[in-house]
């Protein structure tokens, strides 16, 4: 498969000729907020590799180790107490990386943990609510997909963008963000989304964002959706990227946030809502422990709308040569200006009103501005 970007546009091409066309979002407005991760409790040494939470209750979470290990479920509280061991029957661990429960309490285990981009036996299992499960197993039912744009196994080093490792439940439907892999790394999440309904599906690819330049900052390892305020959650390594005021469920084309770790917190793999003003993460142990729990306290996203974007105007857009900055503030803007793949092609720490990109080529392009304590970025296109 090729990507090619042309006017915003994304257009993916198959082998066998097939096309998936889509407009990359232009980014509203971005603040990079910091996030302190407190850590409550060291997770049970059972769940060393936990890929993905659920929580049921705030002091109930669920959790499951990654590929090749038991087709279990484990439940544990906030002080580390292991409660219980559930056992999905007719399931596999090939690879499992997160959990998400529709509004009928009901569990989805994503079994499409792909890291080399090679399998062709998608799957994800639902069972019912765990608390309403006697006993210590349960049967499982299988949602069997295909991605409808991949047509190679595994493909080329620089298309490995085929890895399912986060994935939420909204709206009777399955929503699947990709964990890139390709070298060089682009940055670009890729969305499916099919059916929360047992059966055989092609999972429909709905759009595609570009998340940063380097594998910690890119790749999303976890989801999850506020059901009652909407707000959408992205999980990497570095930070959470939240999604608001979306027109539809076009999570890509609402406001934007990015808030980033305060310090590094591991290879944090969950992330789930508790309640509107409080997060819980997990972050992966090693053969001899298990990992971390930690708390994110998270204020509600619809503050991005009570900020003032105006204090920074981009104009024109579509540009020639020239650009302007109007700014309604004196100080410092650092500007950077980035290919649609992630690579830096223009930095300039000290940027006065005008900025000369007669050199560019024709095309879209990412520009970061750096002010005042916050960053907007937005896409601009070279005529």
């Amino acid at each position: 498969m090729i990507a090619s970007f042309l006017g915003g546009m994304i257009l993916f091409f198959g082998i066998n000729g097939f096309s998936q066309d889509f407009v990359i979002p232009s980014i509203n407005t971005i603040f990079d907020g910091t996030i302190v991760a407190r850590p409550i409790t060291q997770i049970p040494r059972l769940i060393k590799e936990s890929s993905g939470i659920s929580v049921s209750g705030p002091n109930r979470i669920w959790s499951h180790n990654d590929a090749g290990n038991p087709n279990e479920l484990y439940c544990f509280d906030t002080i580390g107490n292991l409660l219980r061991v559930l056992e999905i029957l007719d399931a596999t661990n090939v690879d499992w990386e997160d959990l998400t429960e529709d509004n009928q309490k009901r569990v989805y285990i994503n079994d499409a943990g792909n890291n080399n981009n090679d399998r062709q036996n998608l799957r994800i299992y639902r069972i019912p609510d765990p608390q309403t499960v006697t006993g210590n197993v349960v049967e499982a039912e299988a949602i069997k997909f295909v991605l409808e744009d991949q047509f190679q196994f595994p493909p080329p080093a620089n298309n490995m963008n085929f890895d399912i490792e986060a994935m939420f439940w909204k709206d009777d439907s399955l929503n699947l963000f990709t964990k890139n892999r390709s070298e060089p790394q682009s940055g670009i999440c890729k969305l499916y989304r099919l059916p929360a309904l047992p059966g055989t599906y092609t999972a429909k690819l709905i759009g595609a964002i570009q998340l940063g330049n380097s594998f910690k900052d890119a790749q999303v390892t976890s989801a999850d959706v506020n059901l009652s305020t909407g707000e959408v959650l992205l999980l990497t390594e570095k930070k959470i990227v939240s999604f608001t005021n979306y027109p539809g469920n076009r999570f890509f084309d609402g406001d934007i946030t990015m808030n980033y770790f305060a310090e590094e917190t591991g290879q944090v793999e969950g992330v789930a809502f508790v309640d509107n003003n409080r997060l819980f993460l997990t972050a992966e142990g090693n053969n001899n422990s298990g990992g971390y729990l930690y708390e994110v306290l998270w204020e509600n996203s619809s503050a991005v709308n009570e900020s003032n974007p105006d204090k920074v105007r981009i104009f024109p857009n579509p540009f020639l040569n020239n650009m302007e900055i109007g700014m309604s503030f004196e100080g410092k803007l650092m500007i950077e200006i980035t290919d649609i793949r992630g690579n830096l092609i223009y930095k300039n720490p000290d940027a006065g009103k005008l900025i000369d990109l007669h050199h560019l080529q024709p095309g879209v392009y990412i520009l970061r501005l750096s002010y005042d304590n916050e960053i907007l970025i937005r896409r601009i296109i070279k005529q």
